[in-house]
């Protein structure tokens, strides 16, 4: 290796070498710090901020799984709630029929009374005007026709019963045809409404 430099050869070759070497080490360190320290330094950042994102993650992943017990618990609650909405008076079909669920929830009533239930009619389904948004389970209105035989105080008390029992249940149609034969017992024909589930949407 040649350098042309003024002076150079002037200098004792022990400096000459020292000094050759001291260049040569410049040279391979600057190569060392482009090549090698400066991209592992930038993957290093890299590295950094993948971990922070990832305990970003985590740390919303935790919050999350912190809170899963508490939305069970609010599902829960809200199953309870609706399982004490329909055993307040929303009907169900009671083997295919609503009257067959009709009748089984005013039988009961109706012996408390002395009132004679003798037959019970489900009526057409009366469909609740959907608000909008429409939700996904929409309900409507279920008459159920009674028919039996009672005095005027079995009538009368079968309905206050009712309406105190079963606080959805409404009475829409009230009609007393008086028999000649018993003056004191009259045939009745009584319909109660109640909200029913209606038709399931299928949402997009």
């Amino acid at each position: 290796m040649n350098i042309e430099i003024p002076y150079f050869k002037d200098l004792p070759p022990p400096l000459q070498q020292a000094i050759l070497i001291t260049c040569g080490s410049l040279i391979i360190c600057s190569a060392l710090i482009f090549f090698a320290i400066l991209p592992v330094r930038t993957r290093l950042q890299v590295i950094r901020t993948e971990i922070a994102d990832l305990n970003g993650t985590f740390a919303s992943m935790e919050k999350d799984i912190a809170e899963t017990a508490q939305q069970q618990a609010k599902t829960t609650a809200s199953m309870l709630d609706v399982d004490a909405f329909i055993a307040s008076g929303v009907i169900e079909p009671l083997l295919g029929s609503f009257a067959m669920r009709g009748k089984s929830l005013i039988d009961p009533l109706a012996q408390k009374t002395g009132f004679t239930i003798s037959g019970a009619k489900e009526l057409p389904f009366i469909p609740l005007r959907a608000p909008s948004p429409a939700p996904e389970q929409l309900f409507g209105r279920q008459p159920i026709e009674f028919t039996g035989q009672g005095s005027y105080a079995q009538i009368t008390a079968l309905i206050s019963l009712t309406e105190e029992s079963l606080p959805l249940a409404t009475l829409s149609s009230l009609v007393i045809l008086s028999q000649p034969q018993t003056p004191e017992i009259h045939r009745a024909i009584i319909t109660f409404e109640w909200p029913t589930k209606g038709e399931k949407r299928s949402l997009p």
